[in-house]
């Protein structure tokens, strides 16, 4: 099973989204994958063109497509004298950037995307829009995010020694457990699984024990009882998910991490004592009205967090007959050959 067969890391040209190339090339070397640059320039306004000058729209667009490509050149030697083992490649695109990004997303079910974000707070990034944001909704692709800001811009570790998997018991939380095993064999880290339940206190404060004390599924439990049984099955749970994970990957070292408090607080506070994490975990992506009224834990992690942030939208996508890949390759070369055809004539 191979975590991903391309690595698709957006620039803009920008600081910024430049913090991604470092992740990116952790990634690449460990999985051996090559590595696709993207990067997209807005169309020139209509006016701006002017026959009776010899300023043809066609020409001016072929003309800002190669200053784009030139960019991504540069950054494709830093990349390589960086040590970066797997091929680079470059392609630049005409018009919105989360576009571009999600239409090449979407064409490869097999790709990772490698992205910065700013961390902004979730009516902030509602009123003024988020590539990232925009992608994670989008996309079914695995998504590593890496938090950064002009003023606080996070190191990305030379290696990833901790991979920190939160889960709710749930299916849809188990999805981040392959890839989370598949990079810890890549690394050869350790994983620390993570679960939260509720505490004494939530009981007492949320249920009517007046009503429900001896009624169905509560029995004679007090709150403190309940919690520590709940507390018991999840540790029961961690541990067999745990004992699964090492059956069918070739990692030794995990652990589990159970926790009373609330699951975003708990999961922050125990990856900023971690050294050089990676914190993988399943999200469904809710839109930014959903997330900015009701909270994500996902979307509080990746604000708030130090540490790189894998989200994962869905199952690991199953492997296509290799001449599957070869034909989609050259029909992309087609496409891409038609186009720069377009352009220049």
């Amino acid at each position: 099973m191979a975590l991903c067969k391309n690595i698709i890391v957006p620039l803009d040209g920008s600081k910024l989204s430049s913090q991604a190339l470092p992740a990116a090339r952790l990634m690449a070397n460990a999985t051996h994958t090559p590595v696709t640059l993207l990067r997209s320039f807005a169309p020139l306004p209509g006016w701006y063109a002017d026959v009776e000058h010899g300023r043809f729209s066609a020409a001016m667009a072929a003309g800002e497509y190669y200053r784009t490509l030139a960019d991504l050149a540069c950054v494709k030697r830093r990349m390589e004298h960086w040590g970066v083992e797997p091929p680079i490649f470059v392609q630049a695109h005409e018009g919105p950037a989360h576009e571009a990004i999600i239409n090449m997303a979407n064409r490869d079910p097999h790709a990772m995307i490698v992205m910065s974000t700013h961390g902004r707070g979730g009516i902030s990034r509602m009123l003024t829009g988020s590539v990232t944001a925009k992608v994670v909704r989008a996309v079914s692709n695995p998504t590593l995010i890496v938090r950064c800001n002009e003023k606080d811009c996070p190191v990305v570790p030379q290696r990833f020694d901790n991979i920190f998997v939160p889960l709710d018991g749930s299916s849809f939380s188990e999805n981040a457990l392959d890839y989370a095993g598949e990079l810890a064999a890549a690394f050869g880290a350790r994983v620390t699984l993570f679960r939260s339940t509720p505490g004494a206190e939530h009981f007492r404060a949320h249920t009517d024990w007046s009503f429900t004390h001896g009624g169905p599924g509560f029995g004679e439990q007090d709150p403190i009882t309940l919690s520590a049984n709940l507390a018991e099955a999840s540790n029961e749970y961690l541990w067999r998910k745990a004992d699964a994970l090492k059956a069918r990957f070739p990692i030794f070292d995990v652990t589990v991490q159970h926790s009373l408090k609330d699951p975003s607080s708990a999961i922050l506070s125990l990856v900023d004592r971690l050294d050089n994490s990676l914190v993988v975990m399943a999200t469904h992506g809710r839109r930014a009205m959903g997330r900015a009224l009701f909270g994500s834990i996902a979307d509080r992690i990746v604000r708030h967090s130090g540490s790189p942030t894998l989200l994962i939208r869905g199952p690991m996508p199953i492997e296509a007959p290799a001449g599957k890949f070869r034909e989609d390759r050259e029909l992309a070369e087609m496409a891409a050959s038609q186009r720069d055809a377009a352009l220049v004539g």
